[in-house]
This record gives structure tokens, C-alpha cells and sequence, in this order.
């Protein structure tokens, strides 16, 4: 039964966003990203409209950001999303630090993250919060109007509305979870061993602030430094406007690898 309403939820959410029409959400939080505003974190009077062009991001402080959905590159939720659009705030390509407001708080806190490239090339993204009663929705609609999939971790993936295509990810500390509890791994060998099998990967681009997937997945922005296991990796870079960039390299224990990519852009 739990299943058919989640599918029921799905549905109507999707039949909402009609073609050509808008869906508006009035309660939605701001925690920052490339809009500058001092909006409160934990203020929810801020409006998102998505109609089949243009995300629109209206800010209580009368800021605000029109994205157009096909610059859209991807979409996140939850912790991922957090993460992601964090990243882009230590690389200094966001105007409005995130905030930390209420990460690790008890209560389940949808953080929806949108990335996106604007006219002029460059990377930027917003990191948005919807309430229990509106984060599915906004989900389905950006989705509907973007196609980007949307990234989230695995603990979480159980959030995210049935029908939603995902990217699921594992995070770090998931992934040391997983090495600690194989059997005849103590916690301290899993350490050991994972630290001395991997190499590092420095990946810079040019123009900055481009996308890294290792092996088709993100893993974040340029420039990046990047752990890998002892094999052969597909790296590639992209970014809006320019042709993507990738390198084949076949790992060692320990070794250092330095890669550049100098873009090309698309005709």
C-alpha cells in the first residue's frame, strides 16, 4: 500500500507540470550558492518557478536568478546535494557561502542542489531546501524540464520519488563502512591497506571549474586531487560550450598522475 501512494505521489507530480505551463514553490530556503543574497537560511518565504525553459529563483531580498533548463548539467538531493554545491564554494565559484544550517540535525532536511552553466560558460549552482510536503514535486519538475538525473547518495535513495532516474552515489565515509565490515577486515587494516593501494590523480582545466567524472561518474570540479585503486580509469572534463575532454590512464600503488585539460570549444 505504502508503494501505490508513492506512485500515486509520483504521478500526480508529474501530471502537474503540464507542457508549457509553470509549477510554483513558495516555500522553499536559500542555504547559497551563485545568487548573491543575504536571505536567512531558515527563512522559507522564497519562491522556485520551473516552467518548460526557465528555472526561476526569486529571492524575499528581491534577488534573483533565471536558469535556463537546458543549461542545467546536474541535479542532487540531500547530503549529495550539500556536498556538491559545497564543493563549488571552497573552489570560490559561488558568490554566497552554504550553509551549515541544520546538516546534522535530527530531523530529515531535503536539500535539493541544481548546477548549471551560465552564457558565459562559467559553472554555478544553487543549493535550495524544499519542506516534506514539496521537495518530491520540485524534484519531478526539475527533472521534467532539465533531463539531468538526479545524484544522491545510498542511504538516501529511498527519498528520492519513485520514477525519479538517479545517479547514486557513495560517499566516503559509506564507502569505509563498507571495507570495515568485509569479513577479516578490522577497521585499522581496511585503513591501512586503502591508503597505501591508491594513487593520486591532480586534474586541473582550462577555463576553471570544470566538471571530473571518473569512470562516467562526478566526483567534482576543477581543479580536483583524486585517490584512485590500482587500475584503469577513464578520466573526463567537461563543461557547457566546450568539447569534452578525457584521458584513459591505468593506475599504480602510489603513484602520482597530473592532468590538463585545455578545452576546446564547440563550434
Amino acid at each position: 500500500m505504502q508503494r501505490i501512494k508513492q506512485v500515486l505521489a509520483c504521478f500526480l507530480a508529474f501530471a502537474v507540470v503540464a507542457p508549457g505551463q509553470g509549477n510554483t514553490f513558495d516555500k522553499v530556503r536559500y542555504n547559497g550558492g551563485s545568487v548573491d543574497s543575504k536571505v536567512n537560511p531558515k527563512d522559507w518565504d522564497n519562491r522556485l518557478t520551473v516552467t518548460s525553459d526557465t528555472i526561476t529563483l526569486a529571492l524575499q531580498d528581491g534577488r534573483k536568478v533565471d536558469i535556463a533548463a537546458k543549461s542545467v548539467t546536474s541535479l542532487s538531493y540531500g547530503q549529495e546535494a550539500h556536498r556538491r554545491v559545497g564543493t563549488m564554494v571552497v573552489l570560490a565559484v559561488l558568490v554566497a557561502p552554504v550553509a551549515l544550517f541544520g546538516l546534522f540535525h535530527k530531523t530529515r532536511l531535503h536539500y535539493i542542489g541544481i548546477q548549471y552553466a551560465t552564457p558565459d560558460g562559467k559553472t554555478a549552482g544553487i543549493l535550495l531546501q524544499g519542506d516534506k510536503d514539496n521537495y518530491r514535486a520540485i524534484l519531478v519538475a526539475l527533472q521534467g524540464v532539465t533531463g539531468a538525473p538526479v545524484s544522491v547518495g545510498e542511504k538516501e535513495q529511498g527519498f528520492v520519488p519513485v520514477g525519479i532516474k538517479t545517479n547514486v552515489s557513495r560517499g566516503e565515509g559509506e564507502e569505509k563502512t563498507a571495507k570495515e565490515k568485509a569479513p577479516g577486515n578490522t577497521g585499522a587494516e581496511s585503513k591501512s591497506a586503502e591508503s597505501a593501494a591508491k594513487g593520486a590523480v591532480n586534474v586541473s582545466s582550462n577555463p576553471a571549474g570544470a566538471d571530473v567524472l571518473v569512470d562516467g561518474e562526478f566526483v567534482g570540479n576543477c581543479p580536483a586531487m583524486l585517490k584512485l585503486g590500482p587500475a584503469k580509469h577513464t578520466v573526463t572534463v567537461k563543461m557547457s560550450g566546450y568539447k569534452d575532454w578525457s584521458r584513459e590512464i591505468t593506475m599504480q600503488s602510489g603513484s602520482e598522475v597530473q592532468l590538463t585539460a585545455n578545452l576546446e570549444k564547440q563550434n
